[in-house]
């Protein structure tokens, strides 16, 4: 339980910091690869979201929603290759 809360807490976090990014235009046509990943994780994000809305008790909902660990640990894993992405493509500009 503790492992899904860290990847949890972690897809938060960096989603938080680049959902406003990528709303821009601009970047998603700049970063075509890094924009599909994070609409990956976008979707995933609002999918555990949502389960995690209609079972709001924390066992339950770890233990009942499907693949919980790994679809934020892939969603961690996606977020990771736009972070790195995002970076390269500011540090060349």
């Amino acid at each position: 339980m503790n492992k899904i809360l860290e990847e949890w807490l972690n897809v938060q976090k960096n989603w938080l910091y680049l959902e406003p990014i990528f709303q821009s235009e601009d970047i998603m046509r700049q970063l075509p690869s890094e924009a599909k990943r994070f609409a990956t994780v976008n979707r995933i994000w609002k999918s555990l979201l949502s389960a995690a809305h209609e079972n709001p008790f924390c066992y339950p909902y770890m233990t009942q929603t499907e693949n919980c660990l790994e679809q934020f640990t892939e969603a961690n894993q996606l977020l990771e290759k736009v972070q790195k992405g995002l970076n390269d493509y500011l540090e060349n500009k």
